[in-house]
């Protein structure tokens, strides 16, 4: 989900991007408490641009590792 009032969180490191998804769900609970019901809508889609790309990041580098493996790594021949 794209939000044109966010910066460019694909540059931000992992540790900087779950530091952000905590601190975010921590407004969140906050908001939530004290009721601020329309608060809470605007942090969880902010919230969810930040896991989506967490997301995009796991798959990505899932992939990579699985292209690096050799073949005979997944070859079991037995002569």
């Amino acid at each position: 989900m794209f939000n044109p009032l966010l910066p460019d969180i694909s540059k931000l490191k992992n540790e900087d991007l779950e530091n952000k998804i905590n601190e975010l769900m921590r407004k969140y609970f906050i908001a939530a408490r004290s009721g601020q019901g329309t608060v809470c809508n605007q942090i969880s889609l902010i919230l969810e641009t930040y896991k989506d790309e967490q997301k995009r990041r796991y798959l990505e580098n899932s992939k990579k590792s699985i292209q690096n493996k050799e073949l005979d790594d997944y070859i079991n021949v037995d002569h």
